[in-house]
């Protein structure tokens, strides 16, 4: 099983699934973290008219889901955590 740090820029629009990867519920200020120490800037991006937000996906096989995330309008970032 791998989890991923994903993040994007409109929270109302966040899916619960990017190709085969699921979201994990309540596991947002890890993914937060992540998206910072990447340089992802959640004030800078809110300045600027977003509603930025980052949270964990799981998927049960890597096979296509860096393609989905890239694929993926609302997605502007990601790292594969484990």
């Amino acid at each position: 099983m791998s989890r991923w740090h994903v993040w994007g820029d409109f929270v109302h629009i966040v899916p619960d699934r990017i190709g085969n990867a699921k979201r994990v519920a309540g596991e947002t200020r890890p993914a937060e973290a992540t998206a910072k120490a990447c340089g992802w800037d959640f004030d800078y991006r809110m300045r600027n008219g977003f509603e930025p937000w980052a949270e964990t996906f799981e998927s049960e096989s890597d096979d296509g889901v860096e393609f989905a995330f890239k694929k993926h309008g609302n997605v502007r970032g990601w790292q594969r955590i484990g």
